[in-house]
């Protein structure tokens, strides 16, 4: 596994371009659209990717808990993972991740 931290150059889709579902998903709020999730976490949200992810923050802080330690994030940044396997994001935070490259 890789993380690290990058600056996003694409435009990211907006909030309204999801398709929400009506209940919650490990206790958050999760939209879909194409390859892309939003997710409106209130503590952790697992994910799981043999590729390659790209998770920008929205609002919110906290850090990313992987294979090989803890990453610290907050609101504004971006970052590449790259064949993460399973990983979490910990802390109250709104996310988007987009899966494949971009």
């Amino acid at each position: 596994m890789k993380i690290e931290r990058i600056q996003i150059a694409a435009d990211l889709p907006s909030e309204a371009g999801f398709a929400f579902s009506d209940k919650a998903v490990q206790g958050a709020r999760v939209g879909k659209k194409e390859n892309a999730l939003y997710v409106d976490s209130p503590r952790r949200f697992k994910l799981f990717s043999e590729g390659t992810d790209t998770v920008h923050i929205l609002s919110g802080n906290g850090h990313f808990k992987h294979a090989r330690g803890e990453t610290d994030f907050s609101a504004g940044e971006s970052f590449r993972l790259e064949n993460p396997g399973e990983y979490e994001l910990n802390g109250r935070c709104a996310f988007i991740v987009l899966r494949g490259e971009l």
